[in-house]
């Protein structure tokens, strides 16, 4: 295990969540540098309120805590979003990379794991995609995370950085961080909504927060991932109408309302042999970790299991 980490954006979805992954580990030592750090602090996790984008003050941080690894967390995860505010997507998924290489090759620190996205992959590439095929991405959010690829490999190639790009799938797990579709299906629910559902037939790749965080934790600790882009996905697909499906056997009383596909439905899941072989982690099966968030969600909310 690197000894000294810094996790940036580590008050988001995914970096929460490693953020208390690692925090309970005695061996590491954590330092969380976010413009909103995380109220609940470990005991061996320092909390620094900063902007990545401050370049003194992450310098001093990372000098000051000897830094030897860096979880780079922060970025706009919301295609979307990006696609409504392209510039902001470009400052949090591309500039701010930027900055943070920049301040790892003054503090001579050569390791850094990073969540890229299956978006990077775009609409040509699928269904099952390995990490070998050319990107193609057809969002600019998958456009701006490739960008950010690109950037470190250009520092890995000129100044020795050790980076490991993971590429992560759709994750689910956490309803109160959680934007993707599935949290949206129960949040549906919850509110007395109907479920709209486009299509349907599309395949997509699920993976839980926990089998996210472990591939995070793994990366840091096995030197050959070092220099590799990795996919993180259950490697299974599953359809949007299966998704819906599970949500509607979990809450009953939901609706389901079913609309035309649009043109440019496509499906993608992930290759994950390299997840398994070089990181050494096994995700849950979707169609069994899905319906036991669901459950959970349901306890959580109505009281019955």
């Amino acid at each position: 295990m690197e000894n000294n980490v810094l996790i940036t954006g580590g008050s988001g979805f995914i970096g929460s969540h490693i953020v208390d992954a690692l925090g309970h580990k005695p061996e590491c030592k954590i330092t969380v540098y976010d413009v909103q750090p995380p109220l609940e602090r470990s005991s061996n996790a320092a909390l620094v309120q900063g902007d990545v984008f401050d370049r003194d003050k992450l310098l001093k941080v990372m000098r000051d805590q000897q830094i030897s690894s860096v979880i780079h967390m922060v970025g706009l995860a919301s295609i979307p979003a990006c696609g409504q505010n392209p510039e902001t997507s470009y400052r949090l998924n591309v500039s701010s990379v930027q900055s943070v290489l920049e301040a790892m090759r003054q503090c001579d620190i050569e390791r850094l794991v990073f969540p890229s996205t299956a978006a990077v992959y775009g609409a040509a590439n699928g269904p099952k995609v390995e990490e070998k095929v050319s990107p193609r991405p057809n969002t600019i959010y998958g456009c701006h995370k490739l960008a950010a690829e690109m950037l470190i490999h250009g520092y890995a190639e000129v100044y020795g950085l050790k980076p490991t790009v993971l590429r992560i799938f759709n994750v689910y797990g956490d309803l109160d961080k959680e934007q993707g579709v599935i949290s949206i299906f129960v949040r549906k629910t919850l509110a007395g909504e109907p479920i709209r559902v486009k299509g349907g037939n599309q395949l997509r790749d699920f993976i839980l927060i926990e089998d996210v965080v472990e591939a995070f934790v793994s990366s840091l600790n096995n030197g050959t991932s070092r220099g590799k882009v990795v996919n993180v996905g259950s490697g299974v697909g599953v359809s949007v109408k299966e998704i819906a499906e599970m949500v509607q056997r979990a809450f009953p009383k939901v609706e389901i309302k079913y609309e035309a596909a649009d043109n440019n439905e496509y499906s993608i899941y992930a290759d994950v042999s390299q997840m398994t072989g070089l990181l050494e982690c096994q995700a849950t099966h979707p169609k069994i970790g899905i319906p036991t968030f669901l459950d959970s969600c349901r306890l959580r909310y109505l009281g019955t299991a």
